[in-house]
Order: structure tokens, then C-alpha cells, then sequence
């Protein structure tokens, strides 16, 4: 072989060279930007996970204290109607004065046209306004939470 042939092969392989190592540079650099965007990936699946689980807790806690209400709410209605009675509170609904005098027997005029409501429908009236206060209350806490107050 001759010096100019030895001298092509020479350039031939530190081009090879070169290019190899420049080839591998930017492997590199390529594996090392994957790897930590898969990093940062993690990192943030991780920190939304946490997000989840603490959202989840808040809102199992919200549940839970529904269902609380809910076993509770009949008794609950029942402590207010006594405390308005032993209060003197009667609930009653106005009534126009004909229905006055088919529901109490009295056929003359009345003053305020009211009659007292059945202790049932007065349980029931106000379970109902409690449940639904309760409703709002519960569904307000869920929207904060998700909205991401705390």
C-alpha cells in the first residue's frame, strides 16, 4: 500500500472516528433529555396522584358526614319541632277563610286565617328544609374542594 492510500485510510477512520463520537454525543444527549422528561413525568404523576388521594379524602369525608345526616335527619326535625313548641312556636300554613271553616269547623271570620300544621307535615317540612340546607352545604365543601380551595 502506498502513502497516499495510507493516508486516505487514515482519514477515512478519523472520520469515522469523528463522526462516532459526534453520533454518540448526540445519542446521548438524546437519552439523557428522555430520561428526564420520564423523570418529570413521574414526578408530576406522583404529585397528581397525591392531589387525587387527598381530594378523595375530603370528599369520602363529605360523604360520610351525609350519611351521618341522613340516618340522623328524622330526630333532627323532631329536636327542632319541640324546641319551637316548648318555645310556644305552633307551625301553621294561612288558609283563605272558606277553607278555614271546612278544616276547623269554625264558619265565621278569621282574623289571621292560619291553621296549625299536623305534627307529621311539620316533621316533614322541616326534615326536608334541613335536608336541603344540608344538600347545599355538602355541594358547596365538594365544589371548593375541587376547585382546589381547601
Amino acid at each position: 500500500m502506498g502513502t497516499l492510500s495510507k493516508i486516505i485510510l487514515g482519514l477515512a477512520c478519523a472520520c469515522l472516528l469523528a463522526f462516532g463520537i459526534y453520533s454518540k454525543g448526540w445519542h446521548d444527549r438524546d437519552l439523557k433529555a428522555s430520561n428526564d422528561k420520564a423523570q418529570e413525568l413521574l414526578q408530576l404523576n406522583s404529585e397528581r396522584e397525591e392531589e387525587r388521594a387527598a381530594t378523595q379524602k375530603v370528599l369520602n369525608e363529605i360523604s360520610r358526614n351525609w350519611q351521618d345526616y341522613s340516618t340522623n335527619s328524622k330526630a333532627m326535625a323532631q329536636r327542632t319541632i319541640d324546641m319551637l313548641r316548648n318555645d310556644g312556636i305552633r307551625l301553621s300554613v294561612q288558609l283563605a277563610d272558606s277553607t278555614v271553616c271546612n278544616v276547623t269547623g269554625s264558619c265565621r271570620s278569621v282574623s289571621n286565617g292560619n291553621a296549625e300544621l299536623h305534627p307529621n307535615t311539620s316533621r316533614f317540612l322541616i326534615e326536608q328544609a334541613q335536608r336541603a340546607d344540608e344538600q347545599v352545604t355538602a355541594l358547596q365543601q365538594i365544589v371548593r374542594r375541587l376547585q382546589g380551595e381547601k
